[in-house]
């Protein structure tokens, strides 16, 4: 990705590269990046088969601090690395590729004010290669955008045990949707959940938010 220069790393450029990567890792944004992709206990048997070369924030600040980066073109291009395999992973549309994008802006904002004499060439994305042992499915319905967004903000609205509620009902139908990310911390996974819960979900969700049968209870 980044060959055009290369600068030798010494320890101004090294602290640098550490402030970078650094408020990558602080950033909010950044929790799915921070470690490798634990792709087994995701369900995602092709990941390995389609990103030649993971990479993580975690994995970056730990080379770094361990001197076995030569260039700063050589660390660059590992974190470039990190959004390129999620865009090309999980495609344009995915919310963790929109906030891979995010991240992205930030790394490049950070490389221009912490290494300003540094380029960052413009990437021709990949596109995940479909092998001989892959078949087509059948189209099936899908969650937009939008209803995402919904759905994400209709969550902040509920009381803790109508969340707790939903979450219940997630895991009994996709199990890949419901991940802990530390003790007492959890994330779902929007993309994860089959549509026919996403949809059952919503319209308990909604059933709760607009006063309409408050105690009847969608059952999945």
């Amino acid at each position: 990705m980044i060959k055009n220069t290369q600068t030798p790393l010494n320890k101004d450029e090294q602290k640098r590269l550490n402030q970078i990567v650094q408020q990558l890792i602080d950033s909010n944004d950044s929790v799915e990046f921070r470690q490798p992709v634990d792709y087994k206990r995701l369900n995602l048997p092709d990941y390995i088969q389609i990103v030649k070369r993971p990479m993580d924030l975690g994995t970056v600040q730990l080379k770094l601090n361990n001197n076995a980066y030569k260039t700063v073109e050589e660390c660059l291009d590992e974190i470039s690395l990190i959004w390129d395999n999620c865009k090309l992973y999980n495609g344009p549309q995915s919310w963790i590729t929109k906030i891979a994008e995010k991240l992205e802006r930030l790394f490049k904002k950070n490389v221009k004010n912490y290494l300003p004499l540094v380029n960052l060439p413009q990437v021709v994305p990949k596109t995940k290669e479909i092998t001989s042992d892959v078949y087509q499915e059948e189209p099936q319905e899908q969650v937009t955008y939008n209803d995402k967004v919904e759905f994400s903000n209709n969550l902040k609205q509920l009381a803790p045990e109508q969340i707790g509620l939903i979450v219940h009902m997630i895991q009994n139908t996709s199990p890949t949707a419901f991940i802990e990310i530390e003790r007492e911390k959890y994330q779902i996974i929007v993309d994860n959940i089959e549509y026919e819960a996403f949809t059952k979900c919503q319209q308990q969700i909604q059933a709760w938010i607009s006063g309409d049968d408050i105690n009847k209870k969608v059952k999945i």
